[in-house]
């Protein structure tokens, strides 16, 4: 769906950078510690790379989509265009948006307790108080909602200035971590440990975690409707977005390696981190220059988590904007305001949503979102993508190697869900069977697909 009523203010530049703030958050940050639980000591840098990977091949999916179907809303786009508005694509747009409500307060949550756990750093008092914690990435949800209530085209430049921010402060990291590099630190394997039989152990859970970190990439096609020339601007800013991020991440991991000694940041016995992995970033900065320095650091991570949870929530605002003005969702949502020209009742749907998720365990969320975004959004568009192509339907860009990258994201994607452990799964099946129930029971009452009456023969 493309609505006139939006501007298209926002470039490739600005595009790309909505993809990069939308990935790197705090993110990396906090969860490294956990990679290292996973995958012991350079083993780490497969989990990376072979996110990396799976990021690239399912980022060519969302590009060929994206250049086909460049309106507002992204998968829910993607998947009633390809599968028939008033059928099955029908379906599989509501439970996407259905989905969406339950998974994007959630991915907002992490950057929330994010923040307000690197916040610690500053105020060790507030890292003793779950309830302060709490009570802190309750409020940066309200100031996020409140930063994106304006026009479209003042949060695209401020989404570029972010991005700088955010690709920044993990420069800093990156240059703090190689001024004490041991390199046979780095690549020195535990003793307990061979490499296969390490990687076979921890790989799973280490691509949960690293897909959490790199996700994000097909955010500016949520947003499509307001892109100048999307057709070749959205394909662009998903894969210079996963290059600049993978990049970041992978040589980032390696100067963490070589700077500190990766048992010393591991999660303890009972999940929670020692105090050095809580404030990684920090302790680095504060080990190579100085306290003071460290500061500065934490200042800017604080701003980088800031800058994911801004571009996830102007992407999964879209979702039920596009989705009720094609009369799939709730009419109210399908609101633009008078002087913002913005979804507003779709944006602060999402964003108040999101409040009350901070009160839960940040792992336990994550796992969640995994299950929650694999089965309707990640394999439902790879099945739209084969079902294009097996129509001749030729999209202005096309991914390269086609079947490999797309057969690759399944089976990636097929295996994190698996991974992702008996509680996760069964929210993630559970939310989807509710979705259904739902959908069944809205088209029964209004006699559409499945349910229409057919109309008598004369």
């Amino acid at each position: 769906m493309i609505d006139e009523r939006l501007v298209r203010g926002v470039t490739l530049r600005g595009a790309t950078a909505i993809n990069v703030i939308s990935m790197i958050g705090i993110g990396p940050l906090i969860t490294i510690p956990l990679v290292l639980g996973a995958l012991h000591g350079p083993l780490s840098l497969a989990g990376w790379i072979a996110g990396a990977l799976l990021a690239l091949c399912d980022g060519l999916v969302w590009a060929e989509l994206g250049s086909l179907y460049p309106g507002s809303g992204g998968t829910y786009g993607f998947l009633r265009e390809t599968f028939g508005r008033a059928r099955l694509g029908r379906l599989l747009a509501f439970l996407f948006v259905w989905q969406t409500i339950f998974a994007a307060p959630l991915l907002q949550a992490t950057g929330y307790i994010g923040f307000a756990n690197y916040a610690g750093y500053f105020f060790p008092a507030l890292s003793a108080s779950p309830w302060g914690l709490k009570v802190l990435a309750i409020t940066v949800g309200v100031v996020t909602l409140i930063a994106l209530y304006r026009a479209i085209t003042t949060v695209a430049r401020v989404s570029i200035v972010l991005a700088g921010i955010s690709v920044l402060t993990l420069v800093c990291v990156i240059a703090a971590s190689y001024a004490h590099f041991s390199a046979a630190q780095a690549f020195a394997l535990p003793g307990h440990d061979s490499f296969w039989g390490g990687l076979g152990a921890g790989l799973g859970q280490a691509l949960i975690i690293a897909m959490y970190d790199y996700f994000g990439y097909g955010q500016s096609s949520t947003v499509g409707g307001e892109v100048r020339d999307p057709a070749r601007t959205l394909p662009r800013s998903i894969l210079i977005a996963i290059a600049i991020v993978a990049t970041l991440y992978i040589v980032m991991q390696l100067g963490i390696l070589g700077a500190l000694k990766w048992a010393a940041l591991v999660p303890l016995a009972d999940g929670s981190l020692p105090p050095l992995g809580q404030h990684l970033a920090s302790s680095i900065v504060e080990g190579s220059f100085g306290v003071a320095a460290a500061g500065v650091v934490t200042i800017m991570v604080l701003v980088t988590a800031f800058a994911s949870v801004y571009g996830n929530l102007l992407g999964a605002s879209r979702i039920p904007f596009a989705a009720a003005g094609d009369g799939v969702f709730l009419p109210a949502f399908a609101h633009v305001h008078p002087k913002h020209r913005i979804p507003d009742v779709s944006l602060v749907a999402i964003g108040l949503l999101a409040l009350p998720a901070c009160l839960f365990p940040l792992d336990q969320i994550i796992n969640a979102l995994t299950t929650g975004i694999v089965l309707i959004q990640s394999i439902a568009q790879i099945a739209a993508l084969v079902v294009i192509r097996r129509r001749k339907i030729r999209a202005p860009y096309r991914m390269w190697l086609y079947p490999v990258p797309a057969l690759v994201a399944l089976v990636g994607w097929s295996y994190i869900f698996e991974q992702a452990g008996a509680a996760a799964i069964g929210y993630g099946l559970g939310t989807l069977a509710a979705g259904i129930a739902v959908f069944s029971l809205w088209a029964a009452r209004a006699q559409a697909w499945p349910f229409a009456v057919r109309a008598p023969e004369i």
